[in-house]
């Protein structure tokens, strides 16, 4: 039977008091606006990590960043000279060193506050505190070999905030420990070591293998420097190529076969999104994604899309790279067989084969930390099969089985010069990549034109050299990001203690009480919390560590309240929008606030 939990302690502001502040700071946040008292603690990283052995250093890449953004990083001081920032001491679980984390500040235009002066001035302003942000990039963590059997690692980042409390110590993700890139041919569903369609990646180039030499992929703001390749965007934004940090982007397949109307806001790409509310909505051109995930394999077409500006590449075509600089392409579908999908339903998602002009079989599952290039498609209507315009047939190599692809001149790739992000053109002919008998059997899907006798090991048909300057290191990255606001800061004299995390919720119908019953399923839940439907309190029951549970109120109770906001495209039973939906939050019986990345829809 259900029975709500009597809290020992209470809000610090009585129920009535704390309503209204809340319905103010959700209203704020529904209108786009930075909450005064919310702060937010970004960590991103990468989903794998190679292993040190011995004395060597393999330092993680990319490196974990920590982002601090709101306001009260800073502590309040009437001369803005006396102010101090938060402390960050960073370490990798398991790990008995730590490093205290170097913080760059900017302000709310993004600029960098490049002195102690400037920064102190900007946070504090008569004691007022201002909205700058930190950014701490750790360069040098790497995991050790003493415990073999470690399989995965977090970082944890250790806050004290600039009045000397202890705010408390939050955890990345969980990053998979490997000894090295895997050389086997990963299967599509294996989720740690294929890249998938919709997921974030950081890449990198490094030339001959120096790790000094290590440049991450990003994207420039109209106040940086602009000589790199440009984007979809008037603005003189572009890539660029960074020493000092990097920017996660989205990868998505390509839809090359089908121009759909349906919208991307699918109950299924709804639950997705979740689980990285970060990420910009896809672009039109990227494939619309149902059930599980789907790996991204060799020879598809793709575009990037960066994170935290949502601007998108130009189309590219994602190759293997072997034996140094060497890409690798797939051989020419043959139609006339009746088996022209260039994939099967384990590799790709049921969409069309892959290359510049949609004429070329797939290759294998991209895989963590392997060596890739990005071919720019030139003219994007090549993808079409059912025309031939724009395509020209320079090579003629083939065999009995095998046939070169389209393609399109000039052949160029995503290159690293210097500083910029511009593309490189080869200059070698391709050439058929000399196949070696394959060890173990090759899946009907992926033969099409050619035999089981003539794929090579890795299904490539052709190479060419794209020059150093043109691979990049492509890895998962993921981001742990914890967002609490609480009325008056100076109250919160306990920290964070641990913070919640919500990672499930279940629906269930009950005749014991007045309304549904909803049970939310994470990690640290403690007796202290209970769930609020935007500003409104539910009837709390503490299960255990990892589950809580509460009443949904009545929907004409939902109806009153102040924080709802209206999905137009949100895909609910079937049908489109407009639906109404409010945030689950964790209340502490202090006042303290924890969002959580889930909502209530009715």
């Amino acid at each position: 039977m259900f029975e709500p939990i009597r809290c020992t302690a209470e809000l610090s502001q009585s129920p009535t008091s704390f309503k209204p502040l809340l319905q103010q700071y959700l209203v704020s946040r529904n209108q786009g606006l930075v909450p005064t008292n919310e702060r937010t603690v970004m960590i991103l990283t990468s989903k794998v990590a190679q292993k040190s052995y011995g004395t060597e250093k393999r330092f993680l890449c990319p490196p974990p960043t920590t982002l601090l953004t709101g306001a009260d990083w800073w502590s309040h001081e009437q001369q803005a000279s006396r102010a101090t920032p938060a402390k960050l001491t960073i370490q990798i679980s398991g790990e008995a060193t730590s490093q205290t984390g170097v913080l760059e500040w900017h302000n709310q235009q993004g600029a960098l506050l490049d002195s102690a002066a400037s920064m102190a001035a900007t946070a504090c302003v008569l004691g007022e505190t201002q909205t700058i942000s930190g950014k701490c990039v750790s360069k040098q963590l790497h995991i050790n070999d003493a415990d073999e059997k470690r399989k995965r690692v977090e970082v944890l980042v250790k806050i004290q905030l600039g009045n000397g409390l202890i705010l408390g110590t939050l955890a990345s993700k969980g990053i998979k420990v490997i000894s090295k890139p895997s050389k086997k041919r990963q299967s599509a569903k294996n989720m740690d070591l294929c890249i998938h369609h919709g997921t974030t990646i950081s890449l990198f180039n490094r030339i001959r293998s120096q790790t000094v030499s290590t440049k991450y992929l990003g994207v420039s703001r109209n106040n940086q420097p602009t000589n790199g390749l440009p984007v979809a965007d008037t603005n003189g934004t572009c890539f660029v190529a960074r020493t000092g940090q990097w920017d996660p982007f989205v990868v998505w397949i390509v839809d090359t076969q089908h121009q759909s109307t349906e919208p991307h806001n699918t109950k299924d790409q709804l639950n997705q999104s979740m689980k990285n509310k970060y990420s910009p909505p896809p672009p039109a051109i990227a494939l619309k994604a149902k059930g599980g995930p789907i790996a991204i394999h060799y020879n598809q077409p793709v575009v990037l899309q960066c994170v935290s500006t949502g601007l998108v590449s130009p189309v590219m075509v994602i190759r293997k790279v072997d034996r140094g600089s060497m890409a690798l392409g797939g051989s020419r579908i043959d139609r006339s067989n009746g088996n022209g999908n260039g994939s099967g339903s384990g590799s790709g998602g049921g969409i069309g084969g892959g290359g510049e002009c949609g004429d070329e079989v797939l290759g294998d599952p991209v895989s963590q930390l392997h060596k890739i290039a990005f071919q720019i498609v030139q003219d994007p209507s090549a993808h079409s099969t059912n025309s031939n315009n724009n395509i020209s047939q320079p090579f003629l190599l083939s065999t009995s089985s095998w046939n070169l692809p389209n393609s399109c001149q000039p052949v160029s790739y995503l290159a690293c010069l210097n500083d910029a992000v511009g593309m490189h053109r080869t200059t070698s002919t391709r050439t058929l990549h000399k196949p070696e008998a394959p060890k173990r059997p090759v899946e009907p899907s992926r033969r099409n034109s050619a035999t089981a006798q003539d794929l090579s090991l890795d299904g490539s048909c052709w190479t060419e050299d794209v020059s150093d300057a043109a691979v990049w290191t492509i890895v998962g990255t993921d981001c742990a990001s914890y967002t609490f606001w609480t009325p008056d800061i100076a109250r919160t004299q306990s920290g964070l203690a641990h913070f919640p995390i919500i990672n499930n919720l279940t629906m269930s119908s009950t005749t014991s009480c007045n309304g549904d019953l909803l049970t939310l399923t994470g990690e640290h839940i403690t007796r202290d919390l209970k769930v609020w439907f935007g500003d409104i309190e539910a009837k709390t029951d503490y299960q255990s560590r990892e589950s809580i549970r509460c009443v949904v109120p009545d929907t004409h109770i939902l109806e009153t309240s102040l924080a709802t906001t209206i999905d137009e495209e949100l895909v609910i039973d079937g049908s489109i929008g407009p639906n109404r939906r409010l945030p689950l939050l964790l209340v502490r019986n202090d006042g303290l606030v924890y969002q959580t990345d889930f909502f209530h829809t009715f």
